[in-house]
């Protein structure tokens, strides 16, 4: 079991690999197309500027190996900003849009109209409708400003409520294990889905 962790130059990487540790983990770095073949499983790291990481991905070719990754059903993880650039695009502003990996239909919008200080940085309880053990009911530490806009109706979401308003918290179909919030950062909860992805 081969774990390799994309660099795009500004992901939590550190947090990572020592989440990873803890579960008897160790994870390479993948920085080049060439490093791909190394690697069963790959995890798109959180924190940063999308269109800085997109412009890494790009261009390395990083870009295209990911989507091969996914088409061959190969097991992704994405956490914050890793899960936000598997979607189709990115609104940076009102008036700029970047084009991200569309490994799922969907986009990334700034949260706007809440009360509440931006970066949200806090432990929420997730919600989901089929009942997922290790996600519902379940605290988890977030760290964002932005957010994945897809059906909230969608069987595989799980979401969390900031006034009032349902913000999608995780995905979860077939090979792909996205969340917005950080495993790396949530203890034992976290490490939990760390080693469902460590089992796949």
């Amino acid at each position: 079991m081969k774990i390799g962790i994309i660099n795009y130059g500004c992901g939590n990487i550190f947090n990572i690999k020592k989440a990873f540790n803890r579960i008897g983990v160790n994870c390479g770095l993948i920085e080049k197309k060439k490093d791909m073949i190394n690697y069963e499983k790959i995890v798109l790291p959180g924190m940063g500027s999308a269109s800085h990481a997109m412009n890494i991905l790009k261009k390395n070719k990083l870009d295209l190996e990911i989507k091969r990754f996914n088409k061959n059903l190969n097991p992704i993880l994405g956490i914050c900003l890793g899960f936000q650039l598997s979607l189709q695009s990115y609104e940076i502003t009102n008036n700029k849009k970047i084009r991200s990996l569309s490994l799922i239909k969907g986009n990334v919008k700034k949260i706007e109209n809440t009360s509440i200080p931006l970066p949200i940085i806090n432990w929420l309880k997730l919600k989901c409708k089929n009942k997922k053990k290790d996600l519902n009911n379940k605290y988890f530490y977030f760290a964002h400003k932005y957010y994945c806009n897809l059906d909230t109706k969608e069987k595989n979401v799980t979401f969390v409520e900031i006034n009032g308003k349902k913000i999608i918290s995780s995905y979860e179909n077939k090979n792909l294990y996205f969340y917005q919030f950080h495993p790396e950062l949530s203890g034992k909860n976290g490490l939990n889905l760390l080693r469902n992805f460590k089992k796949l």
